[in-house]
């Protein structure tokens, strides 16, 4: 038994200390090892920092370990265990617990790792930061056609930030049509309907929907532009329109005019200014929602005197003439002051006198026409003498012509689908839409009866032409509201109709004018006590325009002139005859 015991105790002690040595080798502490039976404990050889370079963009991340070698060729991660550090915070940081290291700015950093009496590093690069998204604004915007639009693009950025990048960026438009856009981001409307905006850079593309709509009005201007109108002079205004197409409208008639100060000038519905007293005013104008304005200055001028001319004119009963009110100033300056001097008749048994200065002979004898304004007047002597028994005319014969309703030397053109019909003969080379014709009359294109008709209208203006004048007139004439006898009246102005004009009783009416012939609408060719049409004439030697709706009478007979008749014009026993071209719209005509 004591035998037993001598032996067991040492091998139990050897045991345990078997034992406490398989322990200590299972690590502790700093890897470091504390000899035991005898043998030498493990030590830290060397710390690595991986990866030993990599690169960021700023804002992004990089994780690095710290991994320790020790003598016995074993390793471990000791990333957590590690003190960490960066030599250039100012281009990268790092956790000094854990080794995450973030891109500041562009640059380079060395990043390192302290554990146990060792260090490590490794080198990070940060790159610039990179583009991750980009945005396109406005969004769905609009604009009218020949307007623009401006786009941006907006970028965002690995490092947070939010940067525009229109510069760098490419446009495309869906459909250039549309609208087209330029390399900078603007955008130009075309025509209207919508089209893809879309915007490129690098990889990255946005895209948003642009909608052109119809021109719009952007602004109107008054002219003239300070415009000075003496006391009792007028002046015209004009407005002009802009669109958004680049566009420019005349909008002066349905324009609403308003003078701030109407004691110094007065502006009528159509614009027209009166100058009245010294001082100036502001003309504001109004179309559509937008204003513009002028300032009127009356100057502080004495009238000194009112001239009415011709000083003396003889005209025989029942003709008409026109004097003209012209006004002198202190700084002798002159104006027309016609429409708004007042008007009268020394003698109105013997001439009347309209405030247009218009005097109209009603009995043989003399009478002064005085003008007045502004406190002054002047005066001319009209003689009135009677009417002389003038020959028996004969009518200007048409020959070959007399059987045509329209003839044209030139061209025809007549609305497609109208209601146009001539009561004769129809003749022009070139003829758009051929006029519907009454029964029994021939369409003539080209050939003798063509041609003798353009002749024989030659020959009829000649005749008409070499009448002697029985009223010979300087100026032109509105002959609308007033009645003729027969007689050739000679102007060598236009010629106009607005209203009515009543020709009265039998003979021969030719009206020569050495200018224009022009109706306005709705005007009326009346025939009372026996006058016909086939013994009226019209000799224009410029172009004839008929308005819309009226009622004409009588053969125009044109030497080298365009005939317009206008929309549902007729006229009743009437020709429209011209070496030119003739206008035909909705219109009934008869021979």
């Amino acid at each position: 038994m004591n035998l037993f015991k001598r032996y067991l105790n040492p091998l139990l002690v050897s045991a345990g200390l078997l034992a406490m040595a398989a322990l200590a080798g299972c690590g502790g502490g700093d890897q470091g090892r504390d000899p035991i039976l005898g043998l030498p404990a493990a030590t830290l050889s060397s710390l690595a920092v991986t990866p030993a370079t990599a690169t960021v963009a700023i804002g992004a991340g990089q994780q690095f370990t710290a991994i320790a070698t020790y003598s016995d060729g074993s390793s471990q991660d000791v990333s957590a265990k590690s003190a960490w550090t960066s030599a250039t915070p100012a281009s990268a940081t790092v956790n000094a617990a854990t080794g995450l290291s973030t891109g500041i700015a562009a640059g380079s950093s060395s990043i390192s790792a302290a554990f146990g009496g060792k260090s490590a590093a490794a080198q990070l690069t940060v790159s610039p930061a990179t583009l991750t998204a980009i945005a396109i604004t406005p969004l769905a915007p609009s604009i009218a056609i020949a307007a623009t639009q401006q786009f941006t693009v907006s970028g965002s950025f690995s490092d947070g930030a939010t940067r525009d990048v229109t510069a760098v960026s490419t446009f495309a438009s869906a459909s250039p049509t549309t609208a087209s856009i330029a390399a900078g981001g603007l955008a130009l409307g075309k025509v209207a309907g919508t089209t893809q905006i879309t915007a490129t850079t690098g990889t990255l593309t946005a895209s948003t929907v642009l909608t052109v709509t119809p021109a719009t009005l952007l602004a109107i201007a008054v002219t003239p532009q300070n415009p000075v109108i003496p006391a009792a002079a007028t002046r015209q205004l004009a407005v002009l329109a802009t669109y958004s197409d680049g566009s420019s409208v005349d909008v002066t008639t349905g324009s609403t005019f308003v003078s701030v100060t109407p004691a110094s000038a007065t502006v009528a519905s159509g614009g027209l200014v009166t100058g009245v007293a010294f001082g100036t005013s502001v003309m504001n104008a109004s179309f559509n929602g937008k204003t513009a304005s002028t300032t009127v200055t009356v100057p502080a001028l004495t009238l000194v005197s009112i001239a009415v001319t011709p000083a003396t004119a003889s005209i025989a009963v029942g003709a008409q003439q026109q004097f003209i009110a012209t006004a002198t100033y202190s700084d002798s300056s002159n104006a027309i002051v016609t429409n708004s001097a007042a008007w009268t008749s020394g003698t109105v048994a013997n001439a009347s006198v309209l405030n247009t200065g218009v005097a109209t002979g009603i009995a043989a004898g003399t009478s002064s026409i005085t003008a007045t304004a502004g406190g002054q007047s002047g005066s001319a002597l009209l003689t009135v003498t009677a009417v002389a028994i003038p020959p028996v005319l004969n009518p200007i014969i048409l020959g070959r012509a007399a059987p045509f309703g329209v003839l044209a030397g030139t061209s025809i053109t007549n609305n497609s689908g109208g209601t146009t019909l001539i009561t004769g003969d129809v003749g022009a080379p070139s003829q758009t839409t051929d006029p519907t014709q009454a029964a029994g009359f021939t369409n003539y294109k080209s050939g003798a009866i063509l041609a003798g008709a353009m002749t024989d209208l030659q020959a009829a203006i000649t005749d008409g032409n070499s009448r002697t004048c029985d009223v010979t007139f300087a100026g032109g004439i509105d002959l609308g509201g007033q009645t003729f006898g027969p007689g050739v009246y000679c102007y060598a102005g236009a010629i106009s109709i607005t209203g009515t004009l009543t020709l009265n009783g039998p003979g021969v009416y030719i009206f020569r004018t050495a200018l224009t012939l022009d109706s306005t609408v709705n005007s009326v060719v009346a025939l009372n006590n026996g006058a016909t049409a086939d013994n009226v004439s019209w000799l224009p030697v410029g172009p004839t325009t008929l308005a819309a709706n009226s009622v004409f009478k009588g053969n125009i007979l044109g030497q080298s002139a365009a005939i317009t008749v206008g929309d549902n014009t007729t006229l009743l026993n009437g020709r429209v005859l011209t070496a030119a071209a003739v206008t035909l719209r909705n219109n009934q005509i008869t021979k």
